[in-house]
């Protein structure tokens, strides 16, 4: 019995959720709800090869540590990562990188105790254009010279992919996807299918951000093993009532 089910992610990470659902047996659907779009600094300049003079990373989000593949300018100096995610992605991207393991509260603990190894210029923490959280705030704060530099923005798509009957599942991973989601579903171009897939979100966040439409399954963790876990779930369930 094949199983449909829609990817959500952006680029390059959705491709990477696609394969490890087709080698579960799933028939994956790219569905980016998310698209990136690189900035510029005032006057055009790249953000990654205009180093200035920082201390350190700071790493929030794994497109972030994906784009610093591009920044060889940046390579000499330690990325404080948030999470193991983001660190694999900046240990890719060719840098040293400190896990801090956990969330911003972690990471900003992290550069806390580990103030009297940085250097005299600030930790330059790059983002995207909605980063939640105030690390730079809390850093400065506590006396560690920090910056923020935005070096993408992700766009919110305006319609979903052109589908002849329901995918079987949809993927959400963040609130504000689910939230994009919810828009197009209900008032968007091809919304008549759409609306009607059980949708599995990545934490009960992203359940919450999904209405008026609700959320099949809710991942037990917030990683996409939980959320593998909870579509095979779903997949049973559907089976059993074929």
């Amino acid at each position: 019995m094949s199983f449909s089910v829609a990817v959500t992610r952006p680029a390059p990470f959705a491709a990477e959720t696609a394969d490890a659902l087709s080698r579960r047996g799933y028939e994956p659907l790219l569905a980016p709800l998310l698209l990136l779009n690189r900035l510029t600094l005032p006057g055009g300049a790249d953000p990654l090869r205009a180093p200035g003079n920082p201390s350190a990373l700071a790493l929030t989000s794994r497109t972030a540590a994906r784009l610093m593949r591009d920044a060889p300018a940046f390579k000499h100096l330690p990325a404080y990562c948030v999470g193991s995610a983001t660190a694999r992605e900046a240990a890719a991207a060719g840098f040293s990188v400190v896990d801090a393991k956990g969330t911003v509260d972690d990471l900003f603990h992290l550069l806390s105790r580990s103030a009297d190894r940085l250097g005299e210029g600030p930790v330059l923490h790059l983002s995207g254009a909605d980063q939640r959280g105030d690390l730079v705030e809390r850093l400065n704060a506590a006396g560690i010279s920090a910056e923020r530099r935005v070096i993408y923005k992700m766009e919110a798509a305006t319609t979903l992919p052109p589908v002849s009957e329901a995918p079987d599942a949809v993927l959400l991973y963040s609130p504000r996807t689910a939230r994009v989601f919810a828009r197009l579903a209900t008032l968007g171009t091809n919304a008549a299918h759409w609306r009607k897939s059980p949708c599995v979100a990545l934490s009960p966040a992203v359940a919450e951000a999904l209405a008026p439409l609700s959320a099949a399954a809710i991942a037990a963790r917030p990683d996409e093993a939980a959320l593998f876990d909870a579509l095979a779930g779903l997949r049973t369930t559907a089976a059993a009532g074929a």
